[in-house]
């Protein structure tokens, strides 16, 4: 039992070390990059450092991300845009090669042992939306050169760089709820539609919450709409589904609320749960259908006797 025991701390203890050796961090310096403000159509190169305390060499690969506002400071919010800019990066040499240096740089978080300065254009396109901008620059290491490790199993810390820009323009962040209506019936449920419309100049992310009544100004169900990047002028619909047991036949109030983070749209509407359209269709065509079958039986026995009465 104790041998068995030894056997299985050893596989795991091993297991771990693996893991650690094989495994390699990597950095970026500086951590920010401030662009400050430009012009639409212009092109900018950006240069920074990625750095790793790894002894070996490393295949490196940059890949441009989307950048969540809300981590941004409060007090830029108001000029962002939430442009995806992804596209807008282009790097110049991709995956980059990063070798151990002669000398090691001794730092408060470490040693370094190697580095590499690695550039991209930062290209801004002629419709490119007025505001900051922001997205992050990850260098993800990949399989080294000459290594048998698996691909990925070498990553442990990785740190992006911030690249931040701001477009020249007027910047409005705004957004406006248009309605909330009822859409198509299923036997079990009722679709709900709102829509809404950004007003402003800039991309926003919208999310929604909607809040329903019946007449008697009881709540009867909260929701949550999600989360949706809207462009300027453009109008997204949110869709949610209600339990039609939730909902007898008869009017609700709606009071649904859209943060989009520099602000908040707020609407009340009404809406009406009636039958089916489908259900009614139906109804129609069983009241003409019928009638119908019984005139065809009819006519058929009518014939029926005068044809047997012929024959006689």
């Amino acid at each position: 039992m104790k041998f068995s025991f030894l056997i299985v701390f050893f596989i795991i203890f091993f297991a771990i070390f693996s893991i650690v050796s094989l495994s390699q961090s990597v950095g970026v310096s500086p951590a920010i990059i401030n662009l400050g403000e430009v012009k639409e159509g212009s092109t900018k190169l950006v240069n920074f450092f990625i750095i790793t305390p790894s002894e070996e060499t490393l295949l490196v690969k940059l890949e441009a991300e989307r950048v969540n506002l809300d981590a941004i400071e409060n007090k830029i919010i108001n000029n962002m845009s939430e442009e995806d800019i992804t596209s807008w990066v282009k790097v110049i040499n991709n995956p980059v090669e990063l070798k151990p240096a002669n000398n090691t740089l001794k730092t408060i978080g470490g040693t370094i042992k190697g580095w590499r300065e690695v550039s991209f254009l930062m290209e801004i396109p002629k419709n490119a939306e007025p505001g900051y901008h922001l997205v992050n620059i990850k260098p993800i290491p990949v399989e080294s050169p000459g290594t048998t490790s698996p691909v990925g199993g070498r990553v442990v810390a990785i740190t992006s760089v911030r690249v931040m820009l701001d477009v020249i323009g007027e910047v409005i962040r705004r957004g406006v709820i248009l309605d909330t209506e009822t859409g198509s019936y299923s036997s079990k449920k009722i679709e709900i539609n709102t829509y809404f419309q950004n007003t402003g100049t800039t991309t926003i992310s919208a999310s929604g919450f909607q809040k329903f009544y019946n007449k008697s100004g009881d709540l009867i169900k909260s929701i949550y709409l999600g989360r949706k990047y809207v462009k300027p002028k453009q109008i997204e619909i949110f869709k949610e589904f209600l339990p039609l047991e939730e909902f007898p036949l008869g009017e609700y109030d709606v009071y649904t609320v859209f943060d989009y983070i520099s602000g908040k749209a707020e609407k009340s509407s009404i809406i009406t749960v009636t039958i089916p359209p489908t259900a009614l269709a139906v109804k129609g065509e069983e009241e003409i259908i019928i009638p119908l079958l019984l005139i065809i039986i009819l006519i058929i026995i009518v014939v029926s006797v005068i044809f047997y009465r012929r024959i006689q």
